[in-house]
This record gives C-alpha cells, sequence and structure tokens, in this order.
C-alpha cells in the first residue's frame, strides 16, 4: 500500500505548544517539568532548537511530537519506562530512518506489555525490548479503519 507524503502545516512547536498537543489528542497532562526531563534523559529532543540561552525557546518538530505522543501511549499501555528506553534507543541505533522521516514509512507498533514490536511497511515484525533486532512471524495486525472503509465502500457499489 503506497501512502502519499504527508507535510506538517506547521513544523516546529514550543514546549507549551507541545503540551497543550498532548493534552488535546491523548488527554495526558505533563507539565513543562516533565518535559524537560524526558529531553534531559534523551526519550526525546528539541531537534529543531534546543535550549540556547535566555529568551531562545526550544522548538520541537512534527516527529519529535510524534515521537513523544508514541512513548506517552506505550507509558500507558503498561510498558516500563526501562523497555521503552530500550525500544527507543534500538529504533534509533538500527532504525533511524523510521524516526527521522515518519510519513515515508508504513509503520505500525505493538505491544504485549512486556515488548514491543516495530511492523515495518506491513512485512515483518521486529523485536525492540526482549530480543532486539529478532524478527518475529504469525503477528498479525489488521487495519480496522482501512476494513470499514473497504467494506462500506464495496456495500456503495453493490447498492
Amino acid at each position: 500500500m503506497k501512502t502519499a507524503k504527508i507535510r506538517p502545516i506547521k513544523s516546529a512547536f514550543q514546549s507549551g505548544e507541545v503540551i497543550a498537543l498532548i493534552q488535546r489528542l491523548d488527554g495526558i497532562k505533563i507539565d513543562p517539568v516533565r518535559l524537560h526531563y524526558y529531553e534531559k534523559t534523551g526519550l526525546i529532543k528539541a531537534s529543531v532548537r534546543s535550549a540556547q540561552g535566555c529568551g531562545k525557546h526550544k522548538l520541537y518538530s512534527f516527529a519529535d511530537l510524534v515521537m513523544l505522543r508514541w512513548f506517552l501511549q506505550l507509558r500507558k499501555q503498561g510498558l516500563s519506562m526501562q523497555k521503552v528506553r530500550r525500544g527507543i534507543s534500538y529504533l534509533r541505533k538500527n532504525m533511524p530512518r523510521y524516526i527521522e522521516k515518519p510519513f515515508e514509512h508504513e509503520l505500525f507498533f505493538v505491544t504485549d506489555g512486556q515488548d514491543m514490536f516495530a511492523l515495518v511497511n506491513g512485512e515483518e515484525a521486529i523485536s525492540l525490548v526482549r530480543n532486539p533486532g529478532q524478527k518475529f512471524f504469525g503477528v498479525m495486525v489488521y487495519d480496522f479503519k482501512k476494513m470499514i472503509d473497504d467494506t462500506l465502500e464495496a456495500v456503495e457499489k453493490a447498492a
């Protein structure tokens, strides 16, 4: 399945905007201190511009925002902070193109609360925590929204 190139309307976000978007999209409240902690410990980074003295705001890219949302969702699903760190570290080291250019890939993440898997372009499931890099077979993820859309389209055509 080929996806169209997506470009965000905005390319850089200040900390307050990131916090407000996370609250609106995911219902998760984080404060500036927590956001700073995540950056200080390497979970996320302000890749457009890091803090540069007085009066200069950190700027996060759209990909940074997506990465933070993903991290927070994994935590919400019960994955420990250590496992999330291990998974993110593996991705950054071995699969950086998926993080740096998230729009160019069809990528899904699945967790069972113990491990996290990256499903790349619908072809393979790769462990990111327990057995980093190990490919798994027999993992099936359905794009339920696509299934609904396809079914609706077929019903409309048949009518």
